[in-house]
């Protein structure tokens, strides 16, 4: 077998390498967006000064967060929405690759300071609507 035989072969199989990996972010996405409206977020934990980028998906039983990179499809955080409270934007200064003009929401739960979301302000107002409106099987039977 020649150098450029070998070449080829190497390349080829780099190209479908390559395909298989954004088929597979492709039907992640689409199985996480399944469950609930997503959007691209950062995240930062107590303590942590880093933002991590990632999906952030509205589901009936809280705020799931998901890493970009990631092949499964459950949550890496999930914050209840039954004890969820969040901030009004921060007047801090958010530079996050990815989100354009990001404002910094702090997420408060029954422990206290639970994290901090970046996200874009459009995806702040369907962030408060979602959890100002009543979680289903919540408060049905009101007379």
């Amino acid at each position: 077998m020649s150098t450029l035989q070998l070449t080829e072969i190497l390349l080829a199989a780099g190209c479908l390498l390559v395909l298989a990996w954004l088929a597979l972010i492709l039907v992640r996405r689409r199985r996480i967006g399944a469950l609930g409206p997503i959007a691209l977020c950062a995240v930062r934990l107590p303590g942590r000064p880093r933002w991590r980028l990632g999906l952030l998906r509205l589901g009936p039983e809280g705020l799931g967060w998901f890493s970009v990179t990631g092949v499964t499809t459950r949550p890496r955080l999930l914050w209840p929405r039954d004890d969820l409270e969040i901030s009004t934007p921060q007047d801090e200064q958010v530079s996050v690759p990815g989100l354009e003009r990001p404002v910094a929401i702090s997420l408060h739960g029954p422990a206290g300071h639970l994290a901090d979301l970046a996200v874009e302000r459009q995806v702040y107002f369907t962030v408060r609507s979602w959890l100002e409106s009543a979680p289903p099987g919540h408060g049905v039977n009101v007379a």
